[in-house]
């Protein structure tokens, strides 16, 4: 397999980081045009929503690559569904409990959520529930699907695998149907979205990455490299040309769109994986830390965001200052947490479901946020499939 420093393959940390940092810019442009009605630099980063097709694609990578030696045992179940919910949890009910506590002590913050006992409940599980309290976990939703449908591969083997696919092409031909019928998804996010969004099939095209990483043709990642990475930027091209003063809650690309995103982000990872194996990323230690705050900085940017701007609005600063303002305190606040808290809680519960034989250690799940976050604690559903 490729290189690697301490077990993880750092252009794919320092990939994902750069993933989160483009949704992040994506999302603040949209704060910015909302709190102070300009866009910011002539909507450079609209097309930064690009990181979420990339966030699903790694995660059928890692899953398929660290657990590709359970396939079949039975006994690895628990290991596996320990490592989940410690990767996942910890530090997503840390953000969502201090935000159902500011919702309580200020119910404005709020907005049009609806927070019942059931309902939170649901939310806290991370199970299908479109009015969420964090908003942004609707792709953890997805996570969790994907999760329970491999841990089937690792009682019954590789041939569970069509669990995987029955539901990719389920979600595929739904998602077609829904822009065919002209029917408005935005309400599904969180919940139907889960089985009618081509977003799924990234999940898929990982794990066929991954399977297929140490192939005679894995001496070859340049071809890969250029690929995705070209393909990615031409749909990022395309949606800044035509997205450009277009409502954020627009979405330009569509679910072909979104297709197109994943096969460049399977190819890019494919080629990064493979670059490590002759080729040593300079500086690792830094985008082991960048790649690794990477998940704080999915949960925490928006209602950091909807703070920050309380303070904000008391200053005479320009809408870029301000945009750059909360985009490096973002960073630097999920990089201090990164260190200092989620580090310390995961070497303290990652013991539970470690494996003997693990080559890489998990990467925080694959997720991305939904655009265009308001002033409030509130945060509007993405326009369609191809958004995070």
């Amino acid at each position: 397999m490729a290189r690697s420093e301490g077990n993880k393959l750092i252009s794919l940390e320092a990939g994902r980081f750069f993933a989160a940092l483009g949704v992040m810019l994506f999302h603040y442009t949209g704060v910015i045009a909302d709190f102070r009605g300009v866009t910011v630099f002539g909507d450079i980063f609209r097309p930064g929503h690009v990181g979420v097709p990339y966030f699903f694609v790694l995660s059928g990578f890692i899953i398929y690559h660290v657990h590709r030696a359970d396939l079949g045992q039975a006994g690895a179940l628990g290991r596996f569904v320990v490592k989940r919910a410690v990767r996942l949890f910890p530090m997503f009910l840390a953000v969502s409990l201090a935000m159902l506590l500011a919702f309580l002590v200020s119910p404005s913050m709020a907005g049009q959520r609806e927070l019942t006992p059931l309902g939170v409940a649901a939310d806290l599980l991370l199970l299908p529930h479109a009015d969420a309290i964090l908003s942004i976990s609707w792709t953890l939703r997805h996570e969790m699907v994907f999760y329970a449908l491999f841990a089937l591969a690792l009682w019954f083997g590789p041939k569970a695998f069509w669990a995987i696919g029955a539901w990719i092409a389920i979600s595929i031909a739904a998602g077609l149907y829904a822009l065919a019928a002209g029917v408005d998804t935005v309400r599904w996010m969180g919940s139907w979205s889960v089985v009618a969004s081509t977003l799924n099939l990234g999940f898929g095209l990982g794990m066929i990455v991954a399977a297929n990483t140490n192939a005679p043709a894995a001496s070859r990642p340049w071809p890969l490299i250029g690929l995705g990475g070209g393909l990615t930027l031409l749909l990022c091209a395309i949606e800044w040309t035509f997205g450009r003063g277009v409502a954020h809650g627009v979405d330009v690309l569509g679910p072909f769109g979104t297709i197109g995103l994943l096969l460049g982000a399977a190819a890019l990872i494919s080629g990064l994986a493979r670059l490590e194996a002759t080729w040593t990323v300079p500086a690792p230690g830094f985008w082991k830390a960048a790649g690794g705050s990477s998940y704080v900085l999915y949960l925490i940017h928006q209602p950091l965001a909807s703070l920050a701007l309380r303070l904000l609005k008391r200053l005479p600063l320009s809408p870029e200052v301000m945009f750059a303002v909360l985009a490096v305190s973002a960073v630097a606040t999920a990089l201090v947490i990164h260190l200092t808290v989620e580090k310390w809680l995961l070497k303290r519960l990652s013991a539970l479901g470690r494996h003997p034989k693990a080559v890489m250690k998990d990467a925080p799940p694959a997720v991305a946020p939904p655009p265009n976050a308001g002033f409030a604690l509130t945060t509007p559903q993405p326009p369609g499939q191809s958004q995070g």
